[in-house]
């Protein structure tokens, strides 16, 4: 048992993406615990409530308190934070491996240039994760489980869920609708997809931008196909929203892509996008999955009962660390 005085969740004020909705889950997820937990926002000097679409789950918010008795729960792209933190426990939960280290996958100088600009501006440690050995570590992902571990460091596996209004199976009733209409989120992979939309112009290919939730369902039930194959830094929402929505998904190998427990689908549906032959290969397999789509559809009936299990999952790890 961790008994806290308070558990502080830090997260950026009036932040709508995958991440913030993770940290106010978690929040949630531990006040019906009974856990004193509540939403910090940055910046810590002004008070902020939760984002709108975030008010679902009904969080309290406090005041920043480096106290002792205290834990402060920092997303991992603020180490530097959590490091100043100095009578309360700090910890990271790392959401993403890819943003912590600022690598994109592209060109690795690049990246290394990245984090050493970001260093430079203290916000990030040298030499990585080996000098945050002070602080506790919750892991999303098996992929930043195994870049901690090589840095002596072994977290706490703590994942989350997506929106559970995509979790049930409402948008799953049928799939005679469906059209060959292929997704994809254009701040992931892009060059990539821009390749696949110069070479198939047959395909109608649309990205998801601009949306808001109700919108964003909408594409999502509409279409056979969605694409990512972006550099993948956590657990990422979109696959997963689209795979509860009927969409097969195809995507790359980075990230967390990379390994079946994170992304733990079928791996013909995993390409090497470096790979000669990735164009034509990725072509026949979207054209059988426009062409046989009930086929492929229930070669993903695992992942989304998969999916439909994570949130008993998130709380059980929840109850395990700070519970028992």
């Amino acid at each position: 048992m961790h008994n806290y005085k308070k558990i502080l969740v830090v997260c950026p004020a009036g932040a709508v993406t995958g991440g913030p909705e993770a940290l106010h889950q978690l929040t949630a997820h531990m006040n019906s615990l009974g856990l004193p937990a509540y939403m910090c926002y940055l910046p810590f000097s002004e008070s902020a409530k939760p984002p709108a679409p975030y008010e679902r789950y009904q969080t309290q918010s406090a005041a920043y308190e480096d106290a002792p008795d205290n834990l402060i729960i920092f997303p991992e792209v603020d180490p530097m934070l959590a490091l100043k933190v100095k009578h309360a426990k700090a910890a990271l939960w790392w959401l993403s491996l890819e943003n912590f280290l600022e690598r994109r996958h592209i060109w690795p100088l690049h990246d290394r240039v990245r984090y050493f600009k970001r260093v430079l501006q203290g916000r990030r440690p040298w030499g990585g994760a080996k000098n945050l050995k002070s602080l506790l570590h919750f892991s999303q992902t098996e992929h930043s489980t195994q870049y901690l571990k090589s840095c002596g460091i072994d977290p706490i596996p703590l994942i989350d869920s997506i929106n559970e209004d995509f979790l049930t199976d409402k948008y799953l009733d049928k799939i005679d609708h469906k059209q060959n209409i292929i997704l994809y989120n254009p701040t992931k992979g892009w060059k990539v997809t821009q390749q696949l939309i110069a070479r198939y112009p047959q395909w109608q290919f649309l990205p998801l931008k601009g949306l808001n939730r109700d919108q964003l369902s909408e594409k999502l039930y509409s279409a056979k196909l969605y694409i990512d194959f972006g550099h993948h830094p956590g657990r990422d929402r979109m696959p997963r929203e689209a795979a509860m929505h009927g969409c097969c998904l195809i995507t790359g190998k980075l990230g967390s892509a990379g390994n079946t427990v994170d992304l733990p689908i079928p791996s013909q549906y995993k390409f090497d996008s470096s790979a000669p032959n990735f164009v034509e290969a990725f072509g026949e397999l979207a054209n059988d999955v426009m062409e046989n789509f009930p086929k492929h559809y229930a070669d993903f009936g695992t992942y989304r009962k998969w999916l439909q299990d994570e949130p008993r999952i998130f709380k059980q790890q929840i109850a395990d660390y700070f519970c028992k």
